[in-house]
């Protein structure tokens, strides 16, 4: 794996992100590249007011970080500074710096800005080519931060697309795959998808050669029971696609990306959707 990108602005959330990322770029071989984003031209180059024990100035916040974990870290840790809009930097920072993958915390706040809040960390998943791992600043890290990954599969034909790299990721850290098979309706059709989703999954996963299990699950909601049964299995990270089956939560609470990184405690792998056009309609 190349870099991983790590979102930071010095709050609790982006530094839990940030101790998160030093876990799992000390195992998959990683350089950790750390961004901060200055929303105004006109803001001082200093943290907000209130962060207790923290420098004052953003570039010693930086080498504080770098020192502190220079030790223990054998990657390289760099940083920058950009002014504009959080998701675009960061988004693009890693899209032209070819990163594997982005990492930035649920949510945060500062003392003259929200950064990480208002949906920030939603528009950075939404608009990446790259992974993103989000976790919130309470999450408690493993000293093996990945054991056991959930893949829920549902009826959605782009489903099958988030496997691979989950793939990759758990075989860095010989974690095992639970293929959890959403059923969130009877129709036949819908059912025959999952299953055939769910066999293509298993075919990956087998060739891998990682541990795994398959289990299924009916469901109205299926955030709600991905979630359920990560806790139940003792998960360590939920992998999910950018966009999913629909339903009538998606109206009321929101997408599916966004129902899953604001109520997971556990943290959420998110793969960005490919547009796979048919074969018989490209026009030669």
């Amino acid at each position: 794996m190349n870099h991983i990108v790590v979102g930071i602005d010095f709050s609790k959330s982006s530094v839990k992100a940030f101790e998160y990322a030093l876990n799992v770029a000390s195992v998959t071989g990683s350089d950790l590249k750390l961004i901060y984003v200055r929303k105004y031209r006109d803001v001082d180059n200093v943290l907000p007011e209130g962060s207790k024990g923290l420098p004052t100035s953003i570039e010693k916040g930086f080498k504080n970080l770098v020192k502190k974990n220079k030790e223990t870290f054998s990657g390289e840790i760099s940083y920058r500074i950009f002014t504009g809009k959080i998701y675009e930097e960061v988004t693009n920072f890693a899209k032209y710096t070819e990163a594997s993958m982005i990492i930035a915390g649920a949510h945060g706040m500062s003392g003259f800005e929200e950064f990480w809040a208002g949906n920030n960390a939603i528009k950075i998943i939404t608009h990446a080519n790259k992974p993103v791992i989000t976790l919130k600043k309470n999450y408690k890290i493993k000293p093996k931060a990945i054991e056991k990954i959930v893949i829920p599969i549902d009826s959605t034909f782009e489903t099958i697309q988030k496997v691979p790299f989950t793939i990759e990721l758990a075989k860095k850290f010989k974690a095992q795959i639970n293929i959890l098979s959403l059923y969130s309706s009877r129709m036949k059709n819908i059912e025959q998808r999952v299953d055939n989703s769910t066999k293509e999954a298993l075919a990956l996963v087998i060739k891998s050669g990682l541990r795994h299990i398959n289990e299924k699950a009916e469901c109205e909601n299926i955030t709600q029971a991905t979630i359920d049964y990560a806790l139940k299995r003792n998960a360590d990270m939920i992998s999910i696609m950018t966009e999913q089956e629909f339903s009538s939560h998606t109206v009321v609470m929101g997408s599916y990306a966004q129902q899953m990184v604001n109520q997971s405690p556990i943290p959420v792998l998110s793969n960005k959707t490919r547009i796979l056009v048919p074969q018989d309609s490209i026009i030669e």
